[in-house]
């Protein structure tokens, strides 16, 4: 049994090192591709479109040309909202042949799939920033029913939905299991 465990425990383990090492080096462009991405997005409902964010590190400033100048900024920490990549990465290495063609490609798509909920929920906390804590402008400008959406939104995603969109793509893209496990009814059917 202890066999068994250590290299699961092993594959596990060098995934989340390599999810993290990823999410590290890569945090600053995947800021500027998340903004790029996210930033049309968030323009869509606004009439004139004045929302700009600004990557910075692997942090988002988020900057309106009708804010006064020399008001403070809001800003998103985007480390907060993608570190679902370890996640996932570890969940992809714990597979029974973590290099396989069929692993690395459910990887590759489940990491896809995790950057449009990124995009998603850089889109929620960026509306859920303008309609909970800019006080009488959001006040003004959003309605209970879209300050509890958005608000809450970017709740769920922070506490739930991170965790679970790693966990729901890896699932999703996870490659069938090739050979039962011990316990199965194979495997008690050839003792």
């Amino acid at each position: 049994m202890r066999k068994n465990l250590w290299s699961p425990l092993a594959k596990g383990a060098t995934g989340f090192l390599a999810g993290l090492a990823l999410w590290f080096a890569l945090s600053s462009p995947y800021a500027r591709l998340l903004a790029s991405l996210s930033e049309p997005l968030v323009r869509v409902a606004e009439k004139p479109s004045v929302t700009r964010l600004i990557p910075k590190g692997s942090e988002l400033t988020i900057e309106r040309s009708d804010f006064p100048i020399g008001a403070p900024r809001p800003g998103l920490a985007l480390m907060d909202l993608t570190f679902n990549i370890i996640l996932l990465t570890t969940l992809f290495a714990v597979n029974r042949k973590p290099f396989s063609d069929r692993n690395m490609l459910g990887l590759l798509l489940a990491s896809l799939s995790l950057v449009l909920v990124h995009v998603a929920a850089v889109v929620t906390n960026v509306q859920s920033i303008y309609a909970l804590r800019l006080g009488p402008w959001s006040e003004a400008n959003y309605g209970a029913f879209a300050r509890n959406f958005w608000g809450g939104g970017a709740h769920f995603y922070t506490v739930i939905g991170v965790f679970g969109a790693g966990f729901a793509l890896w699932w999703l893209f996870r490659p069938p299991a090739s050979a039962p496990l011990d316990g199965s009814r194979a495997g008690r059917s050839r003792a």
